[in-house]
């Protein structure tokens, strides 16, 4: 990993942006398509947070790792996108609508009968609110709920129990 010291010279900076695009960019594709279903609109956020991880270079400090540092500007860039296209889904923070956002879905079983599971994972995630959308892209991603918290601000604790429960609601909706 590159030193961060002085992410704002050019050079760094470029430095920096290769090493995100090289190690973490199936990752951020991944992470769009969290967000965004649609080939085009998903296209269009691709480029958004590049251009955003871009331009939040010169302030990365290294105080968070980049990977850490990434995942929250690229994260905040999609719930923007999302939430500026008037398609965010409900804030409310009362977690028993995790289940209720998330079954709003057509229904689970027909999805799963005409199109393969992972589509129809991905059609519930992207109905689940933001902050349970990121949540559950991270653990699908497989960063550690110690990283989570820092990208996040939750707790650990938080992050744990919140976890826990987004997968219990996605598991019952495909089961149906």
């Amino acid at each position: 990993a590159m030193d961060a010291s002085d992410a704002s010279s050019p050079g760094r900076q470029k430095a920096l942006f290769q090493e995100i695009t090289a190690n973490h960019g199936a990752a951020l594709r991944r992470l769009c398509g969290g967000y965004e279903r649609n080939d085009a609109l998903r296209s269009e956020l691709e480029q958004e947070v590049l251009l955003n991880l871009w331009r939040a270079l010169p302030g990365y400090r290294g105080e968070a790792s980049l990977r850490t540092w990434m995942y929250r500007v690229a994260h905040n860039t999609a719930i923007r996108h999302v939430s500026k296209a008037g398609r965010e889904p409900r804030k409310s923070e009362d977690d028993t609508e995790v289940e209720t956002a998330v079954s709003e879905a057509p229904s689970a079983a027909a999805q799963v009968e005409h199109a393969d599971a992972r589509a129809a994972l991905r059609d519930a995630v992207c109905r689940l609110r933001p902050l349970e959308r990121q949540l559950i892209l991270l653990y699908f991603e497989e960063v550690s709920q110690t990283e989570i918290a820092a990208i996040t601000g939750l707790s650990q604790a938080n992050v744990a129990t919140r976890i826990h429960r987004i997968k219990g609601a996605l598991t019952k909706v495909l089961s149906r």
